[in-house]
Parts: C-alpha cells; sequence; structure tokens
C-alpha cells in the first residue's frame, strides 16, 4: 500500500464478495470455447500454444474496445449489488 500512496496511485475498493471484474476473463473463455472445437484437440502444449495465438490474432480490435468501455458499467453494477452478483 505504501508504494501507490508514494507513487500517487489512486485505488478503487474492491468489494470481497465481487466477482472477478477484469474483462480479460471474456476473452480467456472466448478461447477456451474455440480450443473446444478444434478437431482434433490439440496433443500438446505446443500445438495448444499455436492454435490460442491463432485464435487470438482473429479477436477484432472492436472486441478489445468494447469490453475495455465496459467497465464503468460493470463497476456501477458490482456496487449496486453491494459486492454481490451481477449479469456480468
Amino acid at each position: 500500500m505504501a508504494f501507490f500512496e508514494d507513487s500517487d496511485i489512486n485505488l478503487m475498493q474492491w468489494p470481497g464478495q465481487s466477482p472477478d471484474l477484469n474483462p480479460i476473463e471474456h476473452l480467456w473463455d472466448e478461447l477456451e470455447r474455440l480450443n473446444r472445437q478444434q478437431e482434433p484437440p490439440p496433443a500438446s502444449e505446443e500445438k495448444l500454444a499455436e492454435i490460442l495465438q491463432k485464435e487470438w490474432n482473429k479477436i477484432p480490435n472492436t472486441v478489445f474496445q468494447n469490453l475495455i468501455l465496459s467497465m464503468k458499467r460493470r463497476v456501477k453494477a458490482v456496487r449496486h449489488a453491494k459486492g454481490y452478483v451481477t449479469k456480468y
């Protein structure tokens, strides 16, 4: 905490029961779905890494932008729910 204070970094209060608001979770879910569609399934970590990189590169920039732009709504929903379940 001292580092953040010394660096003049403001932290958001994070409710203990809040869902993970990190937008990367939605991208990982998408990559997992795409990976499960692979025929045949990847037989090695190297093949899995290759598939994930290929699929990651196909994600349009608008998907990333929309996830970032959704953060204000997400935080508002979590605050309204007092850290409990939201639609996100």
